[in-house]
């Protein structure tokens, strides 16, 4: 038997009602009952109070309304009759009473009924399920508050309404499908998309159970739901993911994997695909066929160990592609464990890294090479960083320093090798480097233990720093062989150069005669003159003192032409003063006048003002100016038809250089000859050596200069050197 939700308990205006109602419909059969003479059964009528009454729902107020209809109809027969009752009257009583008990008895039953079912409507309510009850003709019947709370259409609102055209049911199989099975299956469940009085749609889970009654008809469809929306997008968001993750996993760089907890493949991800790897049945078998034979053994012993130990296993091999070749990978796998921490699974990635694998293969050529090539060069690296003064050596620096490569590197091991004569030098370097200074270039001598000197000459450049330290790169050299080459080149183009000195000194014997014997005969007429000033009977004692100044002022004039002939011809080491530039090209001038009168040169000379001054040996620059003029005047021994001039002087090169010039107006040098006339052994003169001007860029080079020819064929040359103007450079080195 099918009952509506509507069958509770009557709401209280509606009970008031109905007690009025049966409150006059008992005064009206009263008084009809007692006060009239009819002879029919009025007090059967009380049954419609009663009926009123229990209607309300109210037990207590239909034991009392029957009571006091059964008391009313009591009293109205005893207010009807005399002492006189016929057997009729008494009987219609007894009638009255009857029908008023039965329909009593009958109306309590029934709240009795109603009261349990209303119990069982509220049992059905406190679930949170949606229970709907409809016909066969999908009326809903019964719409608990499960399904207010889900549909939104309360109970009055939904009963008596198509349940599928209300909620606008959609499901994977038709409607119709779905009736016909509920009928020949007797229930059905599954999953049903809804729509809420809002709008909204909401997933449910629904069990459909047919009710059938006494002859086996199906009368109505008892439906439960529960929303699974939320279920049903976490479920979507689930599978979102993981399809998102497997999506992750294939797109990683490297062959993703995972075996079970002896160490079986069960998963390999697309990358293994993309090499022509697929999983078999023997999951094992997988590492045999991919991995390079003569890595296998090492490869397959780690891996044992790894599920012994269940340590994190990490292997490098070479696995096959499927073209055949073989790459290097790394592979690495870490176990899952349990909350006792027992192996689940292992999860690993196979990395490529055969190009850091040739990396570090060309990496370790190139530091081989390296290595080799900084011990034929003898040139070491150093890396520093300051202010924490931390250092990084290459081998050749640990030999150069004849440390062994267990030393720590740091500026105490550099001061403990460094010769006590140049620690000022380390220590300055040091103190740039420390103040950020862009560049650092040093020479230095070594003092090994055993009484060796090296020679050592460091150069370093700020680093683009990576952090806020500061960071130096540098190469320290050992240039001892070179430094002892250089010395011996020196000395030899020392005496070199004093032989060329004595050579030119008798080539220019007659000039240093005439220069000698002018000043001399000079003093001998001076000495006369005194002499006969003297003899005088009065001697002008003016006159003498005159002619004896004269005499003093040439003896003073052949002695430093003496002086500077003597120094030329000497044998000695180089010396550093500071020079006058200008006074060294006058100085040289006057040696070569002679030749210069001789050869019938017309000079002009200009001097800058105020004068250069350089730091330098005297003897040498005299020399260069002395070379680069005769060799200016034999240029012009051959020049017939116009005059023979030669401009020589001094000039502000720029702010940190002098220069001297000396022009001819000779032949010229081609253009071919221009670039080689410095070079030792080259010479354009029939009888010449090929050493005088290499000689001079020897020594303009040593003074930190530099010297060079410019020419147009037959129209002269002009050779010009410029020397570093002095700094107090000289005052230090003194």
């Amino acid at each position: 038997m099918m009952f509506r939700q509507s069958a509770g308990m009557t709401s209280a205006p509606d009970a008031r009602i109905l007690l009025s109602l049966a409150a006059i419909i008992g005064v009206v059969v009263f008084v009809i009952d007692a006060l009239t003479p009819l002879d029919i059964a009025i007090a059967v009528l009380y049954v419609v109070v009663v009926l009123l009454v229990a209607s309300t729902g109210s037990r207590q107020a239909a034991i009392a309304t029957a009571a006091t209809c059964v008391a009313l109809t009591l009293l109205a027969f005893a207010m009807s009759h005399d002492e006189n009752y016929s057997g009729g009257s008494i009987a219609r009583c007894i009638v009255s009473l009857l029908a008023i008990g039965t329909t009593s008895f009958l109306a309590l039953r029934n709240q009795a009924n109603t009261s349990r079912l209303q119990e069982q409507i509220q049992l059905l309510n406190l679930t949170h399920d949606a229970i709907v009850a409809y016909d066969m003709n999908d009326r809903i019947t019964f719409w608990n508050q499960g399904a207010e709370a889900l549909y939104g259409w309360s109970a009055q609102q939904a009963i008596g309404q198509r349940i599928h055209e209300l909620t606008r049911t959609s499901s994977a199989i038709p409607l119709d499908e779905l009736r016909d099975e509920v009928v020949r299956k007797g229930r059905w469940e599954g999953e049903l998309q809804r729509v809420r009085s809002d709008g909204s749609t909401v997933v449910v889970s629904s069990r459909f159970a047919l009710w059938r009654d006494d002859k086996g008809r199906p009368c109505a469809v008892l439906a439960t739901n529960n929303d699974i929306t939320e279920r049903k997008r976490m479920e979507a968001e689930l599978q979102r993911q993981q399809e998102e993750l497997r999506a992750t996993i294939d797109a990683i760089p490297g062959m993703v994997w995972s075996s079970s907890r002896d160490g079986e493949l069960s998963y390999i991800n697309r990358r293994w695909n993309e090499l022509g790897i697929t999983l078999g049945e023997n999951g094992g078998g997988v590492w045999t066929s991919i991995v390079h034979p003569d890595d296998w053994p090492a490869m397959q012993a780690a891996w044992r160990g790894a599920i012994a130990t269940g340590k994190p296993f990490e292997n490098v091999s070479r696995i096959r592609h499927s073209n055949g070749t073989y790459r290097w990978m790394h592979i690495g796998a870490e176990p899952l464990r349990d909350a006792d921490g027992r192996i689940l699974r292992w999860y690993g990635v196979n990395t490529d890294i055969e190009e850091r694998k040739q990396a570090e293969q060309a990496l370790e050529r190139s530091e081989a090479f390296l290595s080799d090539a900084q011990r034929l060069s003898r040139t070491g690296s150093i890396g520093t960083r300051l202010p924490a003064g931390d250092m990084w050596w290459s081998d050749e620096v640990y030999r150069i320093f004849e440390y062994a490569p267990d030393y720590t590197p740091g500026m105490e091991l550099i001061v403990a090798r460094t010769h006590p004569d140049d620690l000022e030098l380390v220590r300055q370097a040091w103190d740039r480097e420390l103040a950020g200074a862009p560049y650092v270039d040093v020479e230095h001598r070594l003092l090994m233990p055993d009484g060796r000197v090296k020679h050592v000459h460091y150069v370093a450049h700020l680093a683009a720093p990576q952090s806020a330290a500061i960071e130096y790169v540098g190469a320290l050299m050992d240039v001892t062989e070179r430094q002892v080459a250089q010395e011996a080149l020196d000395r030899s183009t020392a005496e070199l150069a004093h032989v060329t000195r004595v050579t030119m000194l008798g080539e220019l014997a007659a000039s240093i005669a005439h220069e000698v014997t002018q000043p001399l005969a000079a003093i001998v007429t001076a000495g006369d003159a005194a002499s006969r000033w003297l003899n005088r009977a009065k001697p002008d004692l003016a006159e003498v003192g005159q002619s004896i100044g004269q005499m003093v002022r040439d003896a003073k004039r052949a002695s430093d032409v003496i002086r500077q002939i003597r120094a030329m011809a000497q044998k000695r080491d180089p010396s550093q003063a500071v020079l006058d530039v200008n006074g060294i090209v006058r100085e040289s001038i006057e040696l070569v006048r002679r030749e210069l009168d001789a050869a019938r040169v017309e000079l002009e000379a200009r001097y800058v003002e105020p004068p250069p001054l350089v730091c330098g040996d005297r003897v040498q620059l005299q020399q260069v100016v002395i070379n680069l003029v005769m060799n200016g005047v034999q240029a012009m021994s051959g020049v017939t038809g116009r005059a023979r001039r030669m401009r020589v002087g001094t000039r502000r090169f720029d702010e940190h250089y002098g220069q001297v010039f000396v022009e001819d107006s000779g032949t010229g040098i081609s253009e071919e000859n221009v670039g080689r006339l410095f070079n030792a052994f080259f010479t354009t003169k029939p009888d010449g050596m090929g050493m005088g001007l290499s000689i001079c860029r020897s020594i303009v080079e040593a003074h930190g200069g530099r010297i060079w020819a410019e020419s147009q064929q037959g129209q002269g040359a002009t050779v010009q050197f410029v020397l570093p103007v002095d700094k107090g450079y000289c005052d230090e080195q003194r």
